[in-house]
């Protein structure tokens, strides 16, 4: 049974998709200290994860960037996260480029900022093996992807490897999840997904384990944060790691594990 905790780096941007204006500054500070926080935890269990970065918080942040790429997968979320942004498909080629010439890493995957639906069919010819934007459930207000393949496969020359959700209901296994049910039942849910589908994929983000006291916020975005769902996150890596659980990279699950596939993406 295999297991990835990936994060997506970026700027923290989301108070303003509730009209609270952040400077530039507190968008890069808020999500280095959660970062700093994740990483400490992650070095003391010795867990690999992925770290979903866009190119411009990479580049404001080049010492911290160098920290997560000593130990982390390093991917493209893109080249800006902001919902102002007026996203192009080229973006996602000169993140991979930022992304590779700051960290000396090979940059194979991608997600896209809020999962958004974009055209994907140039990523397996600028070099990306997979891609990590499918949420295959149901969220009100922003999609209904319960059509979908929930298992790892193959799309546009790329391993699709969707956002974990629960067999049968789809429930999604997120970030919003993770704060809102009670530890011992989320980190069971991931148990059972993965005794029946082998492969689980969390995604969190690094400014979640930041104080957002200060944000004006909804409850079920920030009513956990901070050292509290570090906590958490430090209960649902013991309790997995107990049960046999290994924990991987998005970059090595695909080589190692579906290896035929990866070869013909690269």
């Amino acid at each position: 049974m295999k297991a990835v905790l990936s994060f997506d780096l970026e700027e923290f941007d989301i108070p303003e998709e509730y009209g609270q204006k952040v400077s530039v500054q507190d968008q890069m500070e808020v999500s280095a200290r959660g970062t700093d926080a994740l990483l400490n935890l992650l070095d003391r269990y010795g867990i690999p994860a992925t770290f979903f970065t866009t190119g411009h918080y990479a580049r404001e942040n080049r010492p911290l960037m160098a920290r997560v790429a000593a130990r982390h997968e390093i991917a493209s979320h893109a080249l800006y996260h902001s919902p102002f942004h007026d996203f192009q498909i080229e973006d996602v080629r000169e993140s991979k480029e930022i992304l590779e010439a700051l960290t000396g890493q090979e940059v194979v995957g991608f997600r896209m900022p809020r999962l958004k639906p974009f055209d994907l069919s140039k990523l397996a010819a600028w070099g990306f093996e997979y891609d990590a934007s499918l949420n295959p459930t149901w969220l009100p207000g922003r999609y209904n992807l319960l059509h979908e393949n929930p298992q790892p496969h193959i799309r546009e020359g790329l391993i699709e490897l969707p956002s974990s959700t629960t067999p049968l209901l789809r429930f999604p296994l997120f970030w919003l999840s993770f704060k809102n049910l009670p530890v011992r039942l989320f980190a069971w849910l991931c148990y059972r997904t993965l005794r029946k589908r082998d492969f689980l994929i969390l995604y969190f983000h690094p400014w979640e384990f930041a104080s957002l006291a200060a944000y004006q916020l909804p409850s079920y975005v920030k009513r956990v944060d901070g050292e509290r769902l570090l906590a958490r996150l430090d209960f649902l890596i013991r309790y997995l790691q107990k049960r046999g659980v290994t924990f991987t990279t998005s970059r090595d699950y695909c080589r190692r594990e579906m290896p035929q596939i990866a070869d013909l993406s690269r």
